[in-house]
């Protein structure tokens, strides 16, 4: 997937309409009636397109399982290796 596809680039339409798919004290995540999906995290929002959601979903739990684990091993005295 290329960034092209993952990042809606597409103009907003003034008849668009977003409703709201989850949120958080951190976030909101919005859904776009012309498909796309928004991301808003403090001041930042991300317009996505709707097949990015699940990879990145996916790529950010596999972050913060790595960051428990890496807290997990560290209490321990131990350290994770990542493999690339």
């Amino acid at each position: 997937m290329n960034l092209k596809t993952i990042f809606n680039l597409s103009m907003q339409s003034s008849e668009c309409h977003r409703r709201t798919l989850a949120a958080s004290d951190f976030m909101l995540v919005e859904q776009c009636s012309c498909g796309s999906i928004h991301v808003t995290i403090g001041a930042v929002t991300l317009r996505l397109a709707k097949n990015a959601l699940p990879a990145i979903a996916a790529t950010l739990g596999d972050a913060a399982r790595n960051i428990a684990l890496r807290d997990v091993l560290s209490a321990r005295g131990d350290e994770l290796q990542v493999l690339s």
